[in-house]
């Protein structure tokens, strides 16, 4: 037989419509095969390198605090309680609310596009530590999450999906009234 290389198109496509006719191997001896190479574990650099590969950022591409309140149809005078922001991510965009609530906060949102499990992390970056995570949360079947009781500050957002990480920007709470 000629090595494959040197084969013209009418002898290579004789060899593929030969193996295609050929049956296939009995099933006790595909487990057989298949048995000779122990599944592995996946090591820790190649989750790492997972991890990094499926982190998406997301933008923000809406923010009520960047609009003048006559641009949102409301009047000068009245304040709003709640800012709306809507950021943007491949394959799906993110609603965040943020409403005063007392001396606290609520941090609502929703996750718009395909049907996704997840949960959402919210972490705080201090003096004494770079990254500490404040609340964590799962998504519910519709996609939305709801995070109460938060203090004034910069917040940074991570949903993690099924199959990504999504980072927000830094997202302000409180600081404007």
């Amino acid at each position: 037989m000629k090595p494959i290389a040197t084969l013209n198109d009418d002898e290579f496509s004789g060899l593929v419509k030969a193996a295609v006719d050929m049956p296939d191997a009995p099933a006790a001896w595909v487990r057989s095969a298949v048995a000779l190479f122990p599944a592995t574990a996946a090591s820790p650099l190649g989750k790492a390198a997972d991890a990094v590969l499926n982190r998406v950022r997301a933008v923000l591409s809406f923010d009520s605090w960047a609009q003048s309140p006559t641009a949102l149809g409301l009047r000068a005078t009245a304040s709003t309680q709640t800012r709306q922001m809507m950021f943007s991510a491949p394959g799906r965009d993110i609603d965040v609310r943020i409403v005063s609530a007392n001396d606290s906060y609520v941090l609502a949102g929703q996750i718009l596009g395909p049907d996704e499990n997840g949960a959402v992390e919210l972490s705080v970056n201090t003096e004494e530590q770079s990254a500490r995570l404040v609340h964590s949360t799962n998504l519910d079947d519709l996609g939305s999450f709801r995070i109460d009781n938060l203090r004034a500050g910069t917040y940074w957002m991570t949903l993690h999906l099924n199959n990504a990480a999504v980072e927000l920007p830094p997202i302000e709470v409180g600081g404007r009234g």
